[in-house]
């Protein structure tokens, strides 16, 4: 899966973009995150690999801007595992293993739209690296 973060201006909040492109090209979109109003906003979402160009076009070809979010990866031999960006985490993709050593859940993180652990982290072991479909640059874990 690859997750794309769609930005929908305020003229496009009240069309149902998203279910249109999801029942025209018959593709199963997991929305992670939403932060939608009358003005604007942003969801996350994931596509199965192998189409994220054509649903990438789909959605620029109604106006809606598309980003391939940057992920996270974790510096192993910097972290030393205080914790701070445990507790942050809004999605709680950060947890202490048994032996108290912070561990990374990739599946669950969103990345770069929110990266509270990024600048949270006094020895700068986390950073906001860009995707790959090779899926090489996915968050690594302690």
């Amino acid at each position: 899966m690859v997750r794309i973060l769609l930005r929908f201006n305020e003229e496009l909040v009240p069309q149902p973009v998203t279910s249109q492109i999801i029942l025209e090209h018959k593709v199963p979109i997991a929305i992670l995150a939403a932060h939608v109003n009358a003005k604007g906003g942003e969801i996350l979402v994931e596509v199965p690999d192998g189409v994220q160009d054509k649903i990438v076009k789909a959605f620029r070809q109604r106006g809606v801007t598309v980003t391939v979010p940057k992920l996270i990866e974790v510096d192993t031999e910097k972290c030393f595992s205080c914790g701070s960006c445990v507790a942050l985490c809004p999605v709680e993709a950060i947890s202490l293993d048994k032996d108290s050593t912070v561990k990374f859940d990739k599946e669950k993180c969103v990345g770069s739209p929110c990266s509270i652990c990024v600048d949270a982290c006094p020895a700068r072991a986390i950073k906001s690296v860009k995707h790959t479909n090779g899926n090489s640059n996915q968050p690594s874990g302690k």
